[in-house]
């Protein structure tokens, strides 16, 4: 990630600086498309020309009037632009004069590419001198990457996986919204490592686009990785799970597939894992745009939905407890609205021959970047939202949820410093303690702190065990609620 890309102001004006040149189309616009597509025919860069001016002109749109998710740091949930961030970000870490100056150096954002912000115009056609010694204007760079870009789905893993044995005594550290080259995610890299996880899985987001080299970087970073200079080789078989986000499929999955999965060898974007009185189920809710449920006979998703129908009406004693990125409840309007589909396929597979009413017994969840636990009683499972892996949001003071949303017990309203208004990211650990039926759940933060623990207990049901304790030895609270 790079701080001036994670700046809305900055990818706005440069959106609308490319839109401006490329509607403007000089020569020297019209030589970095005919460069890009490889042909100098006047009538096939004026296609390409006019295609591009309208694809980044929407685009600028987009960024400009796209609403508030009150982060820090903006990672557009808009597709084409979150690609648009993936591409500039690669740029400028290829670049020795603007390497360095990312997250590394957040200063950076006062210095050269903050004067480019009002200069953008003119500041995209001077040239630059890459790490391989190639000098090109930044105009060149961007439609170049651009056009490598994979905009369509890519083919879905076939096959089923099976059933995985977890140790009784396992401990699963559940990283959610992780995937930024960002100090908040080596922190909790860090922090997680510290644990000795057994197993560490990610809950999906792979910023900005989920592209080949952020998958790189991606595993680069990995709590479990044991060697960086050849990341696809080094995490240790059986200890690794990714569910797949909504960012990995800007880029249509391909490189989450090819990359991620293969380095982690895991066959599918789903998983089951169980030991005597749990199971942990992996669902890939992504891939379809936040749905579980098939749309057709011919849907790629059909083999996910009647493997987890089959799991369900085989569970037996054991509590199922559903993973996935998108959230099935939400405490705020825009993001309840968006989750309504999958509540209703919650209810098609409650509602499926064979499959118990009460078969969720807990549902962890990312995609919003905050961290909340919702109240129980209100809920159809024990649902619990951990998406502030690395993407900092303004710092949580509501009470508690809109209207007609999904009622909330505890925010987490801890920031990353005093008086940051930034909210601290959060990973949640899960502690297996057979012989016992009980499981132990911890939040901690990226500075190794507890925002607090519950205890989950699979024989006196998910409004049993203990419940939620909130520590406030910190002083990270912004507010009581």
């Amino acid at each position: 990630m790079h701080t001036a890309v994670n700046q809305r102001p900055f990818i706005a004006s440069s959106l609308d600086a490319l839109a401006q040149n490329l509607q403007a189309g000089s020569p020297d616009v019209r030589k970095a498309i005919a460069d890009t597509i490889g042909t100098s025919d006047l009538a096939a860069v004026e296609t390409e020309r006019s295609a591009l001016a309208s694809r980044f002109g929407s685009m600028r749109d987009q960024a400009a009037n796209e609403p508030s998710h009150r982060d820090v740091n903006y990672v557009s949930r808009f597709s084409f632009v979150g690609l648009y961030q993936s591409v500039l970000s690669k740029i400028f870490s290829s670049i020795p004069d603007l390497q360095g100056y990312g997250d590394a150096n957040p200063a950076w954002v006062t210095t050269l590419i903050e004067q480019g912000v009002f200069a953008f115009r003119s500041f995209i056609h001077q040239v630059h001198e890459d790490v391989t010694g190639r000098k090109e204007p930044l105009i060149n760079s961007i439609l170049k990457e651009w056009k490598n870009l994979r905009f369509e789905r890519a083919p879905y893993p076939g096959g089923t996986p099976q059933t995985i044995t977890l140790h009784p005594n396992a401990t699963v550290a559940l990283l959610a919204d992780w995937g930024g080259d960002n100090p908040a995610a080596r922190h909790i890299a860090s922090v997680a490592k510290k644990q000795n996880p057994d197993i560490v899985i990610h809950l999906g987001d792979i910023y900005y686009g989920g592209v080949k080299a952020e998958c790189e970087t991606f595993l680069q970073q990995w709590p479990l990785q044991t060697n960086i200079r050849y990341p696809e080789l080094g995490v240790p078989p059986g200890t690794s799970y990714a569910l797949n986000g909504n960012h990995e499929m800007y880029s249509g999955g391909e490189a989450y597939f090819n990359v991620v999965l293969k380095a982690f060898r895991q066959p599918q974007p789903f998983f089951c894992l169980e030991n005597q009185y749990w199971r942990i189920i992996g669902l890939d809710t992504a891939y379809a745009g936040g749905r579980l449920s098939p749309m057709g006979a011919d849907d790629p998703i059909n083999g996910q939905w009647n493997w987890l129908i089959g799991l369900l009406r085989n569970s037996g004693q054991k509590k199922n407890i559903f993973l996935t990125h998108h959230q099935p409840v939400s405490a705020h309007t825009d993001e309840f609205h968006d989750s309504e589909q999958l509540r209703k396929d919650v209810d098609t597979l409650l509602s499926t021959e064979g499959v118990a009413k009460d078969a969720i017994f807990g549902w962890f969840f990312g995609h919003e970047h905050r961290c909340a636990l919702y109240r129980d009683p209100a809920t159809r499972f024990n649902a619990r939202l951990i998406g502030n892996g690395c993407i900092p949001h303004q710092v949580q003071t509501e009470k508690e949820a809109d209207p007609g949303c999904t009622p909330v017990d505890y925010f987490n309203k801890r920031q990353n410093a005093p008086n940051s208004g930034a909210a601290v990211s959060t990973f949640a650990n899960l502690i297996f303690q057979e012989p016992s039926p009980q499981l132990l759940i911890e939040y901690i933060d990226e500075d190794f702190e507890v925002w607090g623990s519950e205890q989950w207990d699979a024989e006196k049901g998910r409004l049993g065990g203990v419940k939620f304790q909130e520590t406030d030895f910190d002083n990270k609270l912004a507010g009581k609620h």
